[in-house]
């Protein structure tokens, strides 16, 4: 979904007549840390893939770690415009995955219409180990329980995460003060 939302905001930005080189010109403050939270992430995908013990608590701590360096990373860039948005759906979802110790609501109706009827009877079952049903947990309205069509199922914190993405990049694209670190400009009246 937040691919979906960078090519998105990509999109707008060139609508509002933006340059998409424009956004290799801004100054990111830790990039280190969202290039190890990418890692963690894709260790996640290694292990969804079967690829690894899935009792293992390396989902887990790779999932918190990927999570807390992303957050890291978002509080350390508050300075670029709209920035706190994706900031306040990454919180959500934390707040929604601590609460619920270290699972992810999912709303029983959404697991069917997306995976079928032996997903939703594992989770009343509690058999899926990285998710719990949304009608026993806390705080379940920030849960995974909004299906996109038949693809996906995200939580209200994803959507104002992608939501948040597609400002941030759009802004910097349209962004007409933004200059090639390479560009000397001068002041008019300089050489008077």
């Amino acid at each position: 979904m937040f691919l979906e939302a960078l090519i998105f905001g990509i999109i707008v930005g060139y609508i509002r007549r933006g340059k998409i080189s424009r956004l290799s010109y801004v100054d990111f403050n830790f990039i280190p840390l969202i290039y190890i939270s990418a890692l963690f992430y894709l260790g996640i995908i290694v292990i969804n893939l079967g690829l690894y013990d899935y009792e293992s608590f390396l989902y887990s701590t790779f999932l918190i770690g990927s999570m807390v360096l992303t957050g890291l990373f978002l509080i350390a860039n508050l300075s670029i415009k709209y920035m706190f948005i994706p900031l306040i759906g990454l919180g959500l979802n934390l707040l929604s995955f601590f609460t619920n110790k270290f699972k992810f609501p999912l709303s029983p109706q959404a697991a069917g219409q997306i995976y079928g009827a032996e997903a939703v009877e594992l989770l009343n079952k509690g058999k899926l180990l990285f998710f719990t049903s949304s009608e026993t947990a806390t705080l379940s309205y920030l849960g995974n329980i909004i299906p996109v069509g038949n693809w996906f199922v995200v939580s209200i914190g994803d959507i104002i995460t992608a939501l948040g993405i597609v400002l941030v990049v759009q802004c910097i694209m349209a962004d007409k003060y933004i200059q090639n670190r390479g560009k000397i400009t001068f002041s008019k009246d300089i050489f008077r």
